[in-house]
């Protein structure tokens, strides 16, 4: 029955969709149908509120095409280097757009291009030149956001019981506060995790974790200046990279990176980042660039026969201090980081040298495991050289990183080849040293960290027609030595292809094909050297999107899920079919979000992931597994101009389970049930 009336809705829609009426997209489900191509092989929730920050702020600020430039178009991530090459270079050539769908005319771009585009760029006159007003007035805006279970996990009940337990309330809490002017950003940010104690004294500041930043650009030769909490990025991530990062996609956005060098960090995210002083200074063609940092992490403290030593075995990263082990290991070991960069950039070269030391004051007592070869050592030196290339209508570029002290090596090249006008292809060669180290490093990779791998990825990207895209790539990679799960050097390789159709101005298909083979240990092996075997995935995902009125967008996702094994070759099975619908009224301040998924799989290695709809500043990409059902149900209401509220409910049910989880988050029943609310206000 339940099956029956999901099918009824999707005919409806499919029957409605011809309606004529349609107006300009909603930035947020753009936003959000990006960061979904983006994640689509995430395995991981990452927290990508940076991303929608930025991309937010251009919607609301929107790139005039008639006098943009480089540094402007850069910031959309999702536009390929030759599409914003080729883009300059129409418009040095035409001269003025009248419309943003001229964009079609622009080789490199069509329709489904346009569409993406469409909320964050428009065709006008030339801007005026920032004055003093435009410095001095700027933008607020301030959100809280709650967030909590149903249900009791474990690690809330019977505490008397249990040794281990959470110490604060499963309610989690989130506050950000943002200011923006034309040369200015001040940002701060506040959370507590669920379990995390509040303002009972074992936090100094009453919370876990408080971060903060203020950043001035673009005054004289100082072309950007952060203090406080903030990130880097440089080259292709092979150096120094320790900001949000994108592995492959059917787009192949994230092969080629676009480092923004030094940028606040204001997401929620309370590892890796960098605290103290980051500089920039421009001089005419040369972007010279200097960053530091001292702050207190994370670390598992262990006695040492020296009471002056500090030692450490685990340096954990998750964020959380909600037990007394967790808190314990809170803000332990101090860590120092200093580095600089130096780019040149010339007509299309560029060329960029970077150089950090970072060093851990305390000794490493973590026992390294007898499959790895990366070091664990406590002080880094690391320099590397990077270079852009675009030549006529082709880019190259590469990065190659050296540790000074280890002596290992790590290497990147690759290029964006422009075939013809409507055929485009990429490739990426690497090969990482298995000693490599991978602390501040974000470049592409099958395994975890850019360490111990050697591979080539060919990509290709076809514009079929005016309103068609194909997609593809081919990832062929191997490991040189052991990693974890796999004890011994293996190989594999990765295949996705995917068409995009916009068959009108309401409808839209999206067929994804992927197929994945690498190789773990035999976990039923009785030898003593445990032999390694084949894992195969593969997945099929059917997307429409249609618009049957011009305040209701709909979109049905069907994908289908098989995995198997050398000694399981009959294989596991499973599938997901979910319904969004989603609604925008004009006539009152009120947007709804729902879904409705049935899922059924066989085991956890037949896992189908798929992005969620979210609140701002919040991303989820739930895991279907098991045999259920998962609802979710979500408005936002504009109290004022200037003012709205969010409220979200989801919830899974798993048939076959009686126990949800495990640990301290295990709990008893069937339903797992998610509450949220948030409050935002801008002036």
């Amino acid at each position: 029955m339940l099956i029956r009336s999901y099918i009824l809705v999707i005919l409806f829609a499919l029957n409605t969709f011809i309606a004529y009426a349609q107006e300009a997209q909603e930035p947020r489900q753009v936003i959000a149908d990006i960061v979904e191509d983006l994640v689509s092989q995430s395995e991981s929730e990452q927290d990508y509120s940076e991303l929608v920050e930025e991309l937010l702020y251009i919607a609301e600020n929107p790139i005039n095409l008639n006098s943009t430039n480089y540094s402007e178009l850069k910031k959309l991530f999702f536009l390929s280097e030759f599409q914003i090459q080729s883009l300059l270079d129409y418009i040095d050539s035409t001269g003025k757009f009248l419309s943003i769908y001229e964009l079609q005319l622009v080789p490199g771009f069509d329709l489904v291009d346009v569409k993406h585009l469409e909320p964050f760029v428009y065709a006008g006159d030339m801007v005026q030149h920032v004055t003093t007003q435009d410095f001095i007035q700027g933008k607020h805006e301030f959100a809280t956001r709650l967030k909590t279970l149903l249900e009791i996990p474990k690690g809330y009940s019977n505490k008397s019981s249990i040794t281990n337990y959470y110490l604060g309330s499963k309610l989690a809490l989130y506050s950000r506060y943002r200011y923006r002017a034309s040369n200015l950003q001040i940002g701060l940010t506040a959370e507590k995790d669920a379990g995390e104690p509040f303002f009972d004294g074992t936090f100094q500041s009453g919370l876990d974790y408080l971060s903060g930043y203020a950043m001035a650009n673009d005054i004289g030769r100082l072309k950007k200046c952060v203090i406080g909490d903030y990130r880097a990025e440089f080259g292709q991530g092979l150096t120094f990279w320790n900001s949000l990062t994108f592995g492959k996609s059917a787009s192949l956005t994230g092969l080629h990176k676009r480092g923004r060098g030094i940028i606040p960090h204001s997401s929620a995210y309370e590892s890796l980042f960098l605290r103290g002083v980051g500089l920039t200074f421009n001089f005419k063609k040369i972007d010279i660039s200097v960053f530091s940092s001292y702050r207190k992490i994370d670390a598992n403290i262990a006695d040492t026969i020296d009471d002056v030593a500090i030692a450490f075995t685990s340096l954990p990263e998750s964020g959380y201090h909600r037990t007394y082990t967790e808190i314990q290991n809170r803000h332990t070991t101090p860590e120092f980081v200093v580095g600089s960069n130096v780019t040149l950039s010339y007509r299309r070269l560029k060329v960029g040298s970077t150089f950090f030391y970072n060093r851990i004051f305390a000794e490493n007592l973590i026992k390294r495991p007898f499959y790895s070869l990366e070091p664990l050592a406590t002080e880094r030196l690391v320099c590397g050289i990077n270079a852009d290339y675009y030549y006529r209508q082709h880019l190259f570029y590469g990065e190659i990183g050296v540790n000074v002290l280890t002596r290992n090596v790590a290497l990147l090249a690759g290029g964006e080849l422009k075939l013809s006008n409507r055929l485009f292809f990429s490739v990426l060669g690497r090969s990482y040293s298995p000693s490599y180290d991978t602390r501040y490093t974000a470049a592409l990779a099958e395994g975890s960290g850019s360490a111990n791998e050697n591979g080539l990825l060919l990509g290709l990207k076809i514009l079929a027609g005016k309103d068609w895209q194909l997609l593809g790539y081919v990832d062929l990679f191997q490991f040189p030595w052991m990693r974890y799960g796999v004890y011994a050097p293996s190989v594999g390789r990765d295949l996705l292809l995917q068409s995009e159709n916009v068959i009108n101005p309401y409808f839209r298909v999206v067929l994804r094909y992927r197929y994945k083979q690498r190789q773990g240990n035999e976990s039923i092996s009785s030898l003593q050297v445990m032999p390694v075997m084949n894992q195969i995935s593969q997945s099929l995902r059917m997307q429409l999107f249609y618009q049957p009125m011009n305040w209701m967008n709909l979109k049905s996702v069907v994908e289908l899920s098989n995995y198997k094994t050398d000694s399981l070759l009959s294989g596991e099975h499973g599938f997901m079919i979910a319904q969004d619908i989603n609604i925008n009224l004009s006539k009152t301040p009120l947007s709804i979000r729902m879904r409705f998924a049935i899922f059924d799989t066989e085991s956890w290695s037949s896992r189908i992931y798929s992005y969620e709809n979210d609140m701002l500043y919040s991303f989820t990409v739930p895991a279907y597994y098991s045999n259920g059902t998962r609802f979710m149900l979500m408005f936002k209401y504009g109290l004022t101009k200037n003012a709205d509220i969010w409220l979200r409910f989801a919830q899974s049910y798993y048939k076959n389970m009686d126990v949800i989880g495990s640990g301290l988050d295990a709990i008893e029943g069937s339903t797992r049930s998610e509450v949220k609310c948030m409050l935002r206000f801008r002036f």
